[in-house]
């Protein structure tokens, strides 16, 4: 009994070893770089992570605290409220910031810079039932240092009336942000336990 077998013409068995090549390539990530966040495995420096000391003063337009707000930090509802009353910033602070009044601290974030040139950004909300919410962007860069202190003033106004022109805005303003003293140093323990960006 003899085999017979059909001509293939050359050009089919090329056109279906490049496709299956094809196939391969992008079903194999034929690239290091994840086109999600930009993170090159084959940079040794990256991932980095900035840890985030972030301080507000949530009050109402005269200037009083507003105590029992909630805080929303990168849209994550954070699980402590602010204070009934304003504290100055003390020791562990920024010099230049020492004294400066807050009722709400958080030590728990950090943030994840993917790749060299990367810049992230999230936004710190506050609300309360009964007014309107007020909120801050942060934006940090791969060449900032390690640890960064971020602090902004809130104003949450009574949901009385309606709003008007000048009560809204349409972009979040920016908060300032200052690194660590050079002798800063986060107590034993004290590392923070909520990442903000994709790693």
């Amino acid at each position: 009994m003899r085999l017979t077998t059909l001509p293939i013409p050359w050009r089919v068995i090329v056109i279906l070893l490049l496709g299956a090549a094809m196939v391969l390539l992008n079903g194999c990530g034929g690239s290091d770089i994840d086109d999600d966040d930009g993170y090159d495995p084959g940079d040794p420096a990256y991932p980095q992570y900035k840890d985030l000391t972030l301080i507000l003063r949530v009050v109402d337009p005269d200037g009083d605290p507003i105590s029992g707000a909630s805080v929303w930090v990168d849209d994550s509802e954070d699980d402590r409220t602010t204070d009934a009353q304003l504290h100055p910033l003390g020791e562990g602070y920024p010099r230049q910031w020492r004294g400066w009044l807050a009722n709400w601290t958080s030590d728990d974030y950090r943030l994840v810079i993917n790749y060299r040139g990367d810049t992230d950004e999230f936004l710190i909300e506050a609300g309360k039932t009964g007014y309107w919410s007020d909120s801050t962007r942060v934006v940090i860069s791969d060449y900032e240092p390690d640890e960064i202190f971020v602090r902004d003033v809130l104003v949450l106004r009574p949901k009385s009336g309606r709003l008007s022109s000048a009560q809204t805005e349409d972009e979040p303003r920016q908060a300032e942000i200052v690194p660590a003293d050079e002798d800063f140093q986060r107590r034993p323990g004290n590392d923070p336990s909520i990442t903000i960006g994709d790693e």
